[in-house]
């Protein structure tokens, strides 16, 4: 979609712009050996746009094949209405070039960490084949439990009263995001990583819904 705006504005030769589609480049292991790289969108559905924006520019936009509209306030009377864009600061676009190269370095170092996984597996797995095709030798195996294990209902147990003590967030519950590029937008709340401090929430723009992930602390439950 990023392609086909630049294609656009191609017309417009006097006017300066810039197109950003957050994205990450997702590395795979397919099962033939090779590799394969797949961008992922940091905010789907969503492109970032600089530019000097007249009425001319806004109309030419909104009309470009694929175009929902701009994300901002509905202004209008009862027959049309439209979103008035809402600028992004400075700021924000900050943020979100760090995540988009955070989320990178994370998703490079957790293909790494898979390979490695692969490879000690596949080594495991070799060194127990060459055992079994020696003569057996004589071992001592300890057969006395080392501790008590759980049972099922232990981990339901406890799974629950994890649940539980989750009180100010609940997947599935409203958020509204109080800061950054989404504020005062209202969303589905998908799930909480408490070790990263990153929520997953859903936004629904343009009749299509996006996942968006944000910082905890940018977000309040909301209650109707």
């Amino acid at each position: 979609m990023a392609d086909k705006i630049v294609q656009s504005f191609s017309c417009y030769l006097s006017i300066r712009f810039q197109v950003y589609a957050p994205a990450i480049q997702v590395k795979t292991k397919l099962k033939n050996g090779s590799y394969s790289v797949k961008p992922k969108p940091l905010f789907p559905g969503c492109i970032f746009l600089r530019c000097i924006l007249n009425k001319e520019i806004h109309d030419f936009i909104r009309e470009c094949d694929g175009v929902g509209g701009f994300v901002g306030s509905k202004v209008g009377n009862t027959k049309r209405q439209i979103n008035k864009p809402r600028p992004v600061s400075e700021v924000d676009m900050e943020a979100i070039f760090r995540q988009a190269k955070d989320e990178q370095e994370k998703n490079e170092q957790a293909f790494e960490e898979q390979q490695q996984k692969e490879s000690l597996y596949s080594g495991t797995l070799n060194l127990e084949s060459n055992l079994d095709s020696n003569d057996a030798t004589e071992s001592t195996v300890d057969t006395k439990p080392k501790g008590k294990s759980k049972k099922p209902s232990d981990l339901l147990t406890n799974s629950s009263s994890k649940r539980k003590g989750n009180k100010r967030f609940t997947p599935g519950s409203t958020v509204r995001v109080v800061s950054g590029t989404f504020a005062e937008f209202e969303g589905i709340l998908k799930k909480v990583n408490r070790k990263t401090g990153k929520a997953t929430v859903g936004f629904t723009l343009f009749g299509k819904e996006s996942l968006v992930d944000l910082d905890v602390n940018d977000i309040v439950a909301e209650t109707k």
